[in-house]
Formats: C-alpha cells, structure tokens, sequence
C-alpha cells in the first residue's frame, strides 16, 4: 500500500514535470508518465476500491489499468527510441501492430473469464481460469519484452550520453528493462503454476514478484526523467556558449559582416551560423585581413557550433 502511494506520487509528480519541462517539444515520455500515472493510481487499494463498483464492481478498472499499461510501455519503447536517435518507421509499425494485438487478447480475455466482484488481488481470486492466464501472460510478455528493448536501446546508446544525467537515466533504464524480463519470466511461471494447482510455487515467487515489479516502475520513471532533465542541461549548456560565441563575435561582425537578410531566428545556434557566413562573406568581399585574435575568436566559435 504505502509503495504503491509512493509510485504514485512518482509518477504525478514526474508527468507534471515532464509537461512542463517538454513545452514546445515532443512529449511522447510526458504521456508515457502520464499513462503509467494512471495505471498506478488506480491501483491504490482504496481509490480502486471505490473507484471499482462504481464500473459494475467486476473490477473493470483493472483491465483499464492494464491496457493502460500496455498503452504506456509502447509509448515509452517509442520515446526512448525517438529520444536517443534510435527511432524508425519499422519499429513504430511493429510497436503499433503488437501494442493493438495485445490488448485486443487481453480485453477479450478478461470478457470470457468468471469475473470475481471487486478485488484488489483480481489473478489471485481468477488465475485458475485459464482465460486468466492469457490475460496475464499475454499483456506479462508484452510488457517485458518492450522493457527488454528499451533497456537493450539504451544499452547501445551509453556512449552517446552528453550529461551525467543522461549517463544515470539511461543505466536506469537498463535495470529497468532487465527487472521487466525478470518480472516477466516469474509472473508467466506463477501464472502457469496457479493455472496447474501449484500454489505453493506462486507464494515462493511472491517475493521476487513484491521486487521486480515496483522496482522496474521506478527505474524506469527516474530514467525518463533523468532523459529530459539531461537534454535539457545539455542544451543550456549549449546555449551559453553559443551566445558566448555571438557575444565575442559581435564586433568583428559589426567590423566587416555582410548583412545577409536572412529571416529571425529564435534558435541561438542558427543565428551564430549565419554571423559566421556574414563574417566570412564580408571578408571575401572586403578582402580585410583578420587580425590574430580575430581569427582566434572565429575559429573557437566555429569549433562551438560544430559540438551543438
């Protein structure tokens, strides 16, 4: 109970953060929080406990929960993907094909099994139906082998982190899909030995289960934060020395740059390019010679624009 409220802060208090740090940017881990937020929060005992009968009190909320789950990992398998540069058309096809198959398997699962009333235990009270056990196993696999994949991803991506915050996120997005594999490997073998009468198998995974499964929400929700805190220091950074750049380049290009007419640009890398073009083109065609520290002071702002 109390970790479950812990989640759940989390991941409210990381969906604002995301929406806020991501304005004007693409918010794919912002709705991804936002869907694990959802997911979790409806499973605090007492807000499912209410929220529950109020849908018919066949614990409708937590197969919604869970297509919501399933809903969250894909978009953020697709974010990290989009993120650290790995993105393309067949892996948002395949996340899209096996997203939508998924929960077509599991909302017909959960409509042909004996529904117990409201529990907040629902395998506990149904996993000797085998319908139940689809239900899981189907939505179990999914779910670990999307984390897998993003772990996987981000694995190949670590030499690519700009930031600490970047290094952090991404290892923590790496347990975080290896604790999805775990998770997934021993909620299939409990599924399977509830389904066969082995309980006492069920209650010895109970604890690896108690582990991985909170375990793997919060890695994976500090990774994503870590993602966008470390871009956008990455960027800060980037923008102080790009206007380092302008500022000690200013008048050199007052001194001999060409006004080009080039259109406003809010990005400070795109403004301190064209300075850069403006110099080297009011050069040519004035044929002045930079002086040493002149040219000093080109060249460090060419070498900052080439590292943004």
């Amino acid at each position: 109970m109390i970790l479950a409220v812990a989640q759940a802060v989390l991941l409210v208090g990381g969906t604002v953060t995301l929406f806020v740090l991501q304005r004007g940017q693409d918010r794919t881990l912002a709705v991804t929080f936002l869907l694990f937020a959802a997911t979790i929060v409806t499973n605090v005992d007492p807000l499912y406990r209410w929220l529950d009968p109020l849908l018919g009190g066949f614990n409708l909320v937590t197969v919604i929960s869970d297509a919501l789950m399933v809903a969250g990992t894909s978009t953020l398998l697709w974010g990290v993907a989009k993120a650290v540069g790995a993105a393309s058309r067949w892996l948002r096809t395949a996340i899209v094909v096996s997203c939508a198959v998924v929960g077509v398997v599991i909302i017909s699962a959960f409509t042909v099994l004996d529904k117990p009333p409201t529990t907040t235990t629902f395998m506990l009270a149904a996993g000797s139906h085998p319908a139940a056990t689809v239900y899981s196993v189907a939505q179990t696999v999914y779910l670990g082998l999307a984390l897998g994949a993003t772990g996987v991803i981000c694995m190949l991506r670590l030499r690519e982190a700009r930031t600490t915050a970047d290094r952090i996120g991404l290892w923590a997005l790496v347990v975080g899909g290896v604790l999805g594999v775990v998770r997934m490997v021993v909620v299939a073998v409990m599924d399977l030995a509830h389904l066969a009468g082995h309980l006492d198998v069920t209650h010895v995974l109970a604890l690896p289960y108690d582990v991985t499964t909170p375990g793997a929400v919060i890695c994976v929700a500090s990774g994503m934060l870590l993602l966008v805190i470390g871009h956008r220091t990455w960027r800060a950074r980037r923008d102080r020395r790009v206007q380092e750049a302008l500022r000690r380049l200013a008048p050199l290009h007052e001194r001999i740059g060409i006004d080009n007419e080039y259109p406003r640009s809010p990005d400070p890398a795109t403004r301190l390019s064209r300075v850069i073009v403006e110099i080297n083109d009011g050069a040519r065609v004035s044929r002045s010679t930079l002086t040493a520290t002149e040219r000093d002071v080109l060249a460090e702002a060419e070498a900052v624009l080439e590292t943004v």
